[in-house]
């Protein structure tokens, strides 16, 4: 009987001993610590990173179990350039056992995160490939990702998950493909492979029909190679596909044309630009040129001052059409295109001191 009565004596104290540190510490952690995070992510919303930083880190101490805390815990050591002790909380985490599907998508971001700050690309990329493994419609990993091999310059790889990224946004379009192509030409023609690069070029301008810089390139490529005449048949097709932007080509077409002994053909190609951009200063500077070196000084000031007449203060038909009165010994023309430059000059100014706060005060 007094057996009995020692042992329930044992069990109530014990009881009241566990009820006691219970809520002592139990409850006061339960009551305390997510009050402490809830004002940390207040203190995080309202930019007072330093008072969050001091809470945070209060209540992983106190709860290691908070696995968001580690996390935002470690992006203020990273936003605070201490990516390197940030690595450590994070990595920190990946030994814990029990890990959710989305705590472990959760700290890759972070990780990934880490090690681009840290410049360690082939890490972060690991980082982002095993992401993606568990989460494989994660916009960020294929977003970062781009970016990372757009920065270490693997364009191959960076057109694969370029052609993913679009697939998840449901973006049918090719066109933001093209550029990934282009580099991918360019690494192999600074690599002088110009056939390699070519084929490239080429798939980039497929991708898109108005992509310049691929015409552009191809044109180049054969130049390189000596076969001029192919390079003037492509760089005509830029001019036939972009119109708008057939001024860019001028100056290669010029110096082809001139190495072919061809370089009348310049006229019938600048017309052909004239006649879907009229206005196009660039076809009419060469016209002028070719009027000059063909000796027709009439042709090339009639084509010059038609220049100033819309584009007044263009500095090259301003310094042709001068170098024209000169060696045609026409100072009437010399002076009236001084009076003309001086009137302009003068209304610019007069327009200047109109609008200055003094003026518009007086």
């Amino acid at each position: 009987m007094l057996e009995a009565l020692l042992l329930l004596l044992v069990f109530v104290f014990g009881a009241l001993a566990f009820y006691l540190m219970y809520e002592r510490f139990y409850k006061k952690t339960q009551s305390v610590e997510p009050t402490m995070y809830v004002d940390a992510l207040r203190n995080l919303l309202d930019g007072k990173q330093e008072s969050a930083f001091t809470k945070l880190r209060q209540v992983v101490a106190e709860d290691a179990s908070n696995i968001d805390a580690y996390l935002r815990l470690g992006q203020l050591l990273r936003d605070h350039n201490r990516a390197d002790r940030a690595l450590q909380v994070h990595k920190d985490l990946t030994l814990r056992y029990g890990l959710t599907k989305a705590d472990k998508v959760a700290i890759l971001r972070e990780l990934a995160s880490d090690y681009l700050a840290l410049n360690d690309l082939v890490t972060a990329e690991a980082a982002l490939k095993e992401l993606v493994t568990l989460e494989p419609e994660n916009h960020w990993a294929f977003f970062t990702r781009l970016r990372l091999q757009e920065k270490a310059g693997q364009w191959e790889d960076a057109y694969d998950t370029a052609v993913q990224l679009l697939k998840l946004e449901g973006n049918k379009s090719k066109t933001p493909l093209a550029r990934f192509k282009f580099q991918q030409g360019e690494q192999l023609y600074k690599a002088r492979e110009y056939h390699k690069a070519r084929i490239a070029y080429k798939e980039a301008i497929s991708l898109d029909p108005s992509f310049v810089p691929a015409y552009l390139a191809v044109g180049d490529s054969y130049r390189e190679e000596e076969r001029f005449e192919d390079a003037l048949n492509f760089w005509v097709k830029l001019i036939e596909a972009v119109p708008e932007q057939a001024h860019v080509v001028i100056d290669r077409l010029k110096n082809v044309l001139f190495t072919l002994g061809r370089f009348g053909e310049i006229v019938e190609i600048c017309q052909a630009i004239l006649e879907h951009s009229p206005k196009n200063l660039e076809a009419r500077r060469a016209l002028a040129e070719f009027h000059v070196k063909k000796g027709d000084l009439e042709a090339a000031q009639e084509t010059l001052e038609s220049i100033l007449d819309e584009q007044p203060e263009d500095p090259i038909a301003i310094v042709e059409l001068v170098r024209i009165y000169l060696e045609q010994g026409n100072q009437k023309g010399l002076q009236e295109l001084r009076r003309a430059l001086d009137f302009k000059r003068d209304r610019k100014r007069t327009a200047a001191k109109s609008s200055s706060p003094a003026a518009i005060r007086s």
